[in-house]
C-alpha cells in the first residue's frame, strides 16, 4: 500500500538512446512518466542538450537549425554514450566534466516537474543497463551538483529494476515466473524472473535464459516478406526455448520492435493463455518503485532480489561498546555495492589493529579480516580518536580506509592513513 507523502520521487532511466523519468508525488495515485508532448505517451527524452542564445538549456534531438533562428552557443547530441567512451564532452571551444554536463542534463529533464520539485524533497533512483564504478561516481557526482542529499541517490541496473516493476503489479501477475522481452542492437534477449518462496525471505533472481541475432548477417539476402516470415519464426523458436519447463504468468516486451506486421505467429504464442504487454516505460517505472521503497512509501514484502550487484555479506566490526564486547554493523547483506556506505568514528583503547567479521548471507562461519594500523603513533591510552570509511567498488570487494585524527589539541593528527580492500 502506498503511503502519503511530500517528497518528489524520481526513478530515472538512461541509455545511450533517450532517457526516460517516472515521478511519484502525494498529488497523484500512480507513479507517472513524463510526456514531452502533453496527453500523449512522449516519453523518450532525447540524450542531447543544446543552450540557446539567450543562454537557456533544452533538450537536443539533434535537428537541424533553421536560418531564422539565433545560432545556439552549445549543441551536444549522444551525451550518454560520450560519457560511457570517455569522448571529451566539447562544442568548439566549449568543453564539460562529465558530472558537470550529466548535472545540466538532469535539470533540464526535471524541468518537466519544476512546480513539483520547488516544495518537495527530492530522491532519486538512476537505472542503467550495466552499473560500472564508472557510473556510479559519475552519476553521483551530477546529482550531488543539483543539491540532491547522497543519503537520497539510488542506482540500480535493469534487472533490478525489471523486478521492482514486476511485484508492484497485481500479484496473479508474477505468482509464477516472468518473462521480459527486449531487442538490443538487433539481438532479441529473453530474460527470466523467478522467485522462489520456498525460503524466508523468499529470494528473486532475474537471468538472460535465451537470445537470437536478428542483424543483417542472419538476414542474408531475403526480401521483406521473405525475412518478415523467418524473424516470425526465428521468434517463435526463442519463446519456445524461453517457456520451456517453466509456468510463466506474464511476459513484458520492451520497445517498439515487436509488432503484428511481422510477429504473427509467434505473438499468437506469446499470448495464449498468458499475459502480454508492450510498453515502453518499464525500466523507469521500477526505479520509481525501488525509490518508493527506500523511502518506505511501499510496504515491504517480504522478498529479497539476488541481482549481480547485491551483496551477499553482512560486514561488522568488533567494539566495546559501554564496556560490553559487541558487534558493531557496518554494512547490511542484500542492498547493491554502489549504496554501501558507512562512516564512524571511535577511540581505540590501547589497539593498533581493528577486527572486521564478514558472515555469508546463506549462513556459515563468519570470517575474520584484520586490519593492523601500521605506524600509529604512541599516544596515552584513549587519546587517540580515528575515522573509518568503508565502501564498495564491486559486489564482492570491500575498502576500509582508516584516518588518524589526533585527540583535539591534546594530541594533533599524524595525517596518516590506511586502506584496505578485503575481497569475499
Amino acid at each position: 500500500m502506498v503511503q502519503a507523502s511530500n517528497e518528489l520521487i524520481l526513478g530515472l532511466e538512461l541509455n545511450r538512446d533517450y532517457a526516460q523519468m517516472t515521478y511519484f508525488h502525494q498529488s497523484v495515485k500512480e507513479p507517472l512518466t513524463v510526456s514531452r508532448t502533453a496527453g500523449e505517451d512522449d516519453y523518450l527524452l532525447p540524450m542531447g542538450l543544446r543552450m540557446d542564445a539567450a543562454g537557456e538549456w533544452h533538450l537536443w534531438d539533434a535537428d537541424v537549425q533553421t536560418e531564422e533562428e539565433a545560432v545556439d552557443r552549445f549543441r551536444i547530441f549522444g551525451i550518454y554514450e560520450k560519457i560511457e567512451n570517455g569522448t571529451k564532452l566539447q562544442d568548439q571551444e566549449i568543453v564539460y566534466e562529465p558530472e558537470e554536463l550529466l548535472a545540466i542534463y538532469i535539470r533540464t529533464c526535471m524541468n518537466f516537474l519544476k512546480l513539483l520539485a520547488q516544495n518537495a524533497e527530492v530522491k532519486v533512483m538512476v537505472t542503467v543497463r550495466d552499473l560500472t564504478k564508472r557510473w556510479s561516481t559519475v552519476l553521483t557526482g551530477a546529482l550531488q551538483k543539483l543539491g540532491i542529499d547522497r543519503k537520497q541517490i539510488f542506482m540500480q541496473d535493469y534487472l533490478s529494476s525489471f523486478y521492482y516493476y514486476t511485484v508492484n503489479q497485481k500479484k496473479e501477475l508474477w505468482y509464477h515466473d516472468v518473462a521480459l522481452i527486449e531487442c538490443v542492437d538487433e539481438t532479441i534477449l529473453g530474460y527470466i524472473l523467478h522467485i522462489d518462496h520456498s525460503t524466508r525471505p523468499a529470494v528473486a533472481r532475474a537471468e538472460l535464459v535465451v537470445s537470437q541475432k536478428m542483424d543483417a548477417s542472419v538476414r542474408g539476402e531475403m526480401d521483406d516478406e521473405a525475412w518478415n516470415e523467418e524473424r516470425d519464426r526465428l521468434f517463435f523458436e526463442l519463446l519456445k526455448k524461453l517457456f520451456e519447463r517453466r509456468v510463466v504468468s506474464v511476459s513484458y516486451l520492451i520497445g517498439s520492435y515487436f509488432n503484428k506486421s511481422w510477429a504473427v505467429q509467434s505473438i499468437k504464442f506469446l499470448c495464449f493463455k498468458r499475459h502480454a504487454y508492450q510498453g515502453k516505460n518499464l525500466y523507469s517505472k521500477g526505479a520509481c518503485y525501488a525509490a518508493m521503497e527506500r523511502s518506505g512509501l511501499i510496504a515491504d514484502r517480504g522478498i529479497l532480489f539476488g541481482g549481480r550487484d547485491m551483496i551477499r555479506v553482512n560486514l561488522a566490526m568488533e567494539m566495546r561498546i559501554r564496556g560490553k564486547e559487541e558487534l558493531y554493523p557496518l554494512v547490511n547483506a542484500g542492498i547493491n555495492w554502489y549504496e554501501a556506505h558507512h562512516t564512524c568514528e571511535f577511540i581505540p583503547d590501547g589497539e593498533n589493529e581493528l577486527r572486521l567479521t564478514s558472515r555469508p548471507i546463506t549462513g556459515g562461519e563468519p570470517v575474520l579480516h584484520i586490519l593492523r594500523l601500521s605506524g600509529l603513533p604512541k599516544r596515552p591510552n584513549r587519546a587517540t580518536r580515528l575515522r573509518m570509511t568503508v565502501y564498495f567498488t564491486a559486489a564482492d570487494c570491500c575498502v576500509v580506509e582508516i584516518e588518524d585524527l589526533g585527540f583535539g589539541e591534546l594530541c594533533r593528527t599524524s595525517g596518516l592513513t590506511w586502506k584496505r580492500e578485503i575481497h569475499f
